[in-house]
């Protein structure tokens, strides 16, 4: 028989196929008339895609690091071929992959593997029992580190740990433990090594504590400017070490459906961390997508230290998994989680930010200010809109972080000029304690993310962790939603907190748009990159109480899976080659 003949026989058949069955003929055909099938498909779930109708689908597929289809499990039929990877989801919620618009990753993630973690710990003693046993398995001299990320109001003992508690259970060692960015606790070691000494004087910034009675230091170090310098001690991981760490670090992220970060590189990020950053993205060890911002941190002219790092940059790939999003400035009292609602700015301050803005506008870059209290702001606006009526910031964006309390005229004022606000759960760990400072008045609607949301604002989340707040971003769609702190506290009112699919709107589509991503990625729509995760209970139907303990069952990134956990231990690591986009 011709092979003329033979392909006429066949059309034939398909046809006949097609006008006697309709329903799975027509799809088989289909099916066979699909010249490049997808690489992956997820199917019988329940797709949360945060699209512009907040639509529910239930299967998805994905091709080359992008969706290509999303719609029924029958939708799917025509993009399935021979080799594609079927992931059935049994009625499991999926969701965009997690984007935190504002966190210090790289900074804390260089050092991962070298430090305790109490932010799963639920009681002081369990805590105490990791500093001992890192202490009986590590030489002594060794530094023992916890990191921030924790409050004594999540454990049952409601209470702080003591120097005598650390000298008891590591004389040997020095112990440091971080707590938020407000100060730290040491042990006597840890007081020895660092110099300070009951003759210490309290530097400008901060406070040695000591016992009112005998005069003793109670070892904890209250404010940045006693903490800070004990920290930049503390010896860390070399590069060798730092990676694996990174990818550890990332990996924990990635087990909580974070895909992407807004990444803000602190004093011990540079051009070495960001090249090894690219080094494990060329290998595939890079799991979360990096927009990551600078900041000058030494004393000296910002705005050269700016140049030099961005001439460095330059030298390194910019793409998809790591790119150079631009900068970001906190300014002394303006930024702190409990910052003076009237604090105000030294002239100095001004006149320095007022360069670095200039700086900025001629950079043609996006940039991040902090600011927790709406006169923080005002200060920095004035500051904004004197420069950027010479020199307009458009269409760079500018993301204003923290805003505890803000008001309509300001929200306006920052819309005005282009910028975003992205909120961060700070006052999930502290809330008690701000309406004590601040007042329960202003307290209670910090932040007004109703009224956030109705100005029109754009809009992100975020956590700022990893010292200053738990760095969980399941934690932070609980209190955007709840207004609860980790004591259990519902602080927020009521009428201000957001429904959870406004949340995670916030966290996906909303964190995107800080920079320039809205279009590519923060939600499950065909020709967006493919970031999603699966979780282990529906976001959208778990008593509230449960939100916080959401994890992912299965994170992709760019098609690629980058965490999987029973049920999903048996799918591949890799999915499409190790280098993403």
């Amino acid at each position: 028989m011709s092979f003329t003949l033979k392909r006429w026989m066949w059309i034939a058949l398909l046809a006949a196929m097609t006008a006697c069955g309709g329903g799975s003929e027509a799809d088989f055909a289909s099916s066979l008339a699909v010249k490049a099938p997808a690489e992956m498909v997820l199917r019988g779930g329940k797709i949360i895609t945060v699209d512009g109708e907040s639509s529910i689908k239930e299967a998805v597929a994905i091709r080359d690091g992008r969706f290509i289809a999303v719609g029924t499990n029958r939708d799917m039929r025509p993009f399935t071929g021979q080799h594609t990877r079927i992931i059935e989801l049994a009625g499991r919620t999926v969701i965009p992959g997690l984007i935190d618009s504002h966190v210090h990753a790289t900074s804390s993630c260089l050092n991962w593997d070298e430090e305790i973690h109490w932010e799963r710990t639920r009681s002081l003693i369990d805590g105490l029992k990791q500093i001992e046993s890192a202490a009986k398995s590590k030489p002594p001299g060794t530094w023992l580190v916890v990191g921030g990320g924790w409050v004594p109001t999540q454990f049952t003992e409601r209470r702080f740990p003591s120097r005598a508690e650390l000298d008891a259970i590591a004389p040997q060692h020095p112990v440091y433990i971080q707590y938020l960015n407000q100060g730290a606790l040491l042990n006597s070691t840890a007081l020895a090594a660092a110099g300070i000494t009951r003759a210490s004087a309290d530097p400008t910034g901060g406070r040695f504590e000591r016992n009112p009675n005998s005069g003793e230091l109670t070892g904890w170090l209250q404010g940045g400017a006693t903490w800070e310098p004990v920290y930049d001690k503390i010896p860390r991981a070399p590069l060798n070490k730092a990676r694996e760490s990174l990818k550890n670090c990332f990996h924990e992220l990635n087990r909580l459906a974070i895909t992407s970060v807004g990444d803000l590189h602190g004093r011990n990020v540079g051009f070495a961390q960001r090249r090894l950053l690219n080094d494990m993205r060329s290998t595939g060890d890079l799991t979360v997508r990096i927009n990551f911002y600078i900041s000058a941190y030494d004393a000296g002219d910002s705005v050269e230290q700016l140049r030099s790092a961005m001439a460095e940059i330059k030298q390194l790939p910019q793409n998809d998994m790591l790119r150079f999003a631009g900068f970001y400035e906190a300014l002394p009292n303006i930024d702190d989680a409990l910052a003076d609602p009237k604090a105000a700015l030294t002239p100095a301050a001004k006149e320095n930010f007022r360069r670095l803005a200039q700086f900025f506008a001629e950079s043609e870059r996006s940039f991040r200010v902090e600011a927790t209290h709406d006169t923080g702001a005002r200060q920095l606006l004035d500051i904004l809109e004197e420069v950027n009526a010479a020199t307009p910031f458009a269409p760079r964006r500018i993301g204003f972080a923290h805003l505890e309390s803000v008001t309509p005229e300001t929200v306006a004022r920052i819309k005005k000029l282009g910028g975003g606000i992205s909120v961060q759960d700070r006052l999930v760990m502290t809330g008690e304690r701000n309406a004590e400072l601040w007042g329960l008045a202003l307290a209670s609607e910090a932040p007004p993310l109703r009224a956030l949301l109705e100005s029109g604002v754009p809009l992100g989340a975020g956590s700022d962790g990893f010292l200053a707040v738990n760095y969980s971003p399941m934690l932070s769609l609980w209190w955007l939603t709840t207004g609860k702190t980790m004591a259990g506290t519902a602080l927020r009112v009521r009428e201000q907190n957001l429904t959870r699919e406004e949340a995670l709107r916030l966290y996906t589509v909303g964190s995107a748009w800080f920079s320039f991503d809205e279009g590519r990625k923060g939600s499950i729509e065909p020709g967006k990159l493919a970031d999603l995760a699966v979780l282990n209970a529906d976001y959208i139907t778990v008593p509230d109480d449960q939100v916080r303990a959401l994890e992912s069952l299965l994170t992709i990134v760019g098609g690629r899976v980058v965490y999987a956990a029973a049920p999903y231990k048996q799918v591949e690591k890799e999915v499409g080659g190790k280098n993403q986009r």
